[in-house]
């Protein structure tokens, strides 16, 4: 496999449709990947992958198929195969000197002490992510009650893959701070033992505790990876939507000099704010100097047209009719303009001509 494959491989791994992944490695591409899962549509959530319409490297082809990490892993079927292993290794102390079981018991201990700092590393990578994580998050919400009325073309793809991250995470968060449970070998087993037997027994217990703290391990370090590409993904997704936004701002801010610039002449453009209002007095009460400013040059004849413009189902704008009706010259003409999906604020556009 070149290096141009690996990569457009890789690439194919995000994709949602036309999704290339290997089985074996949880959707990762690597250069020793065989077991290779085509999608016409698949995406991930947590610990588990979805794929519908599905061929795999034996090209049988499947409506919906479900991947769990804990499958790849093996996870439960080698807590399942201690048992016996444990057994089997007990057994085979059977033959051996006390000099050799002391050499096993050092090694086995050394072993777990390796695991348990493994788990350890790979949770202190986590709590970084989560710092990370909490820092950047911060910055979306306080646009969030805002962004819904300017969900147009590309935006609504930001919300979509930002979501599809901040689940992701959630869910693989919830995963490794999860406390899982298995049968160990008690105290007791070393406790009834004999006299002849508890050095052994206890031998066997490291090598036991030694396959459980190995299995976690690596189940967790797996768990971590799949953390770091999407904190990965969030940064740079992050960083796209910035550097959009700062492009967008610099497009649009000539233009929209150019047009405040000559619409100032001939126009005048009043916002009423609408927060919790539901009547006309208190929407009066809160723009009161808005309010006065439109009933002036309403009453002294400065405009020949009012725009209102606002949200479809706003009824306070109809009060705001009502009130440029009363005081309006007959000469001025009244405009209506109801949209959709606009911000909860009333603007009153006062044109000359």
């Amino acid at each position: 496999m070149s290096r141009l494959q690996l990569w457009l491989l890789k690439i194919l791994s995000w994709s949602p449709v036309l999704r290339i992944t290997d089985d074996s490695g949880f959707n990762q591409i690597s250069r020793n990947s065989t077991q290779f899962r085509v999608s016409i549509v698949s995406f991930n959530v947590g610990v588990s992958s979805f794929y519908f319409l599905t061929w795999d490297a034996s090209r049988r082809f499947k409506l919906m198929h479900k991947l769990s990490l804990y499958e790849v892993q093996g996870f439960y079927q080698n807590i399942n195969s201690y048992g016996n292993e444990y057994d089997a290794y007990l057994a085979e102390l059977g033959n051996k000197s006390s000099h050799h079981i002391n050499v096993e018991k050092e090694f086995l201990t050394q072993r777990i002490s390796e695991a348990e700092n493994l788990k350890n590393k790979a949770f202190n990578k986590f709590l970084a992510y989560i710092a990370i994580f909490v820092f950047i998050l911060p910055l979306y919400a306080p646009k969030l009650l805002k962004l819904m009325p300017f969900l147009t073309n590309y935006k609504i793809i930001y919300v979509i893959v930002m979501a599809y991250i901040i689940v992701n995470l959630t869910f693989l968060t919830i995963e490794i701070i999860k406390v899982k449970s298995f049968s160990r070998v008690s105290f007791r087993d070393i406790r009834n033992a004999n006299d002849d037997d508890v050095e052994k027994k206890f031998t066997a217990m490291l090598f036991y505790e030694w396959k459980h703290h190995s299995n976690e391990s690596t189940f967790e370090v797996s768990i971590i990876k799949n953390i770091e590409k999407y904190m990965f993904a969030l940064i740079v997704w992050s960083g796209l939507i910035i550097l959009g936004s700062n492009i967008e701002q610099g497009i649009k801010k000539p233009s929209d000099d150019n047009q405040i610039k000559s619409v100032q002449k001939d126009a005048a453009i009043v916002t009423l704010e609408v927060g919790t209002e539901t009547n006309f007095n208190e929407l009066a009460k809160a723009n009161k100097k808005e309010i006065e400013k439109i009933k002036d040059n309403v009453l002294q004849g400065n405009y020949k047209k009012v725009i209102v413009v606002s949200e479809k189902n706003n009824k306070l704008s109809r009060d705001v009719i009502r009130l440029l009706k009363l005081y309006k010259d007959e000469n001025i003409s009244i405009i209506d303009v109801r949209k959709k999906k606009y911000p909860k604020y009333i603007e009153i556009i006062m044109l000359k001509e």
